[in-house]
């Protein structure tokens, strides 16, 4: 049982080690794909904005949910194989940080800009955490790439998401003319 177990930890990590290794290069890519093709063309078709919503959106939850995957294996590996406790304790261990992805989740679905703000309030949180405690230099590594980095991704791309679904909402609009004032009248009351 034990060697089993042991067999899926290390699969587990192979394969979060390889999601990393190729993750972010393509993530990268993406997004230097995304940086070139907006200085090409500004003015996109309709449809194309609706893509590139959904392919933002998309993304940031992918951060969230690989994030919180990624530590709530970490959390309980670390439990399990410092021997704090059997594989039970470990797993209530690692519900912290998959309740914290769900939460993000759930609330990422519905108001987009609070999970950026909190995702990025989190970043610091995580940064202040590191300079109280002293951090070594493997410790810092770990944290910005699986951590600091992912957040503030995910934040950045949560943030571009809400922005422009509200201008593809407003150019396809009825009225586009009227949507300032019919937004100044829905902040009103």
């Amino acid at each position: 049982m034990e060697l089993a177990f042991a067999l899926f930890l290390t699969l587990g990590a192979v394969i979060a080690f390889a999601a990393v290794i190729v993750g972010i290069p393509l993530v990268l890519g993406l997004m230097a794909w995304d940086v070139a093709q907006d200085r090409k063309q500004r003015a996109f078709a309709v449809e194309d904005a609706h893509a590139h919503i959904a392919v933002e959106r998309g993304v940031a939850r992918a951060f969230v949910i690989v994030g919180g995957l990624f530590w709530s294996l970490a959390i309980f590996a670390d439990v399990y194989s410092r021997g704090q406790g059997g594989a039970g304790e470990a797993a209530l261990s690692a519900i912290l940080p998959f309740g914290a992805c769900l939460v993000t989740l759930v609330i990422g679905w519905y108001w987009e800009r609070i999970t950026a703000a909190a995702l990025m309030l989190a970043s610091v949180a995580v940064v202040a955490w590191g300079v109280v405690y002293a951090f070594d230099a493997k410790t810092w590594v770990i944290m910005t790439v699986m951590l600091i980095g992912p957040m503030v991704t995910a934040s950045v791309l949560f943030w571009l998401a809400r922005r422009e679904q509200e201008a593809y909402e407003y150019a396809t609009a009825l009225r586009p003319q009227l949507a300032f004032a019919l937004d100044a009248r829905s902040t009103l009351g």
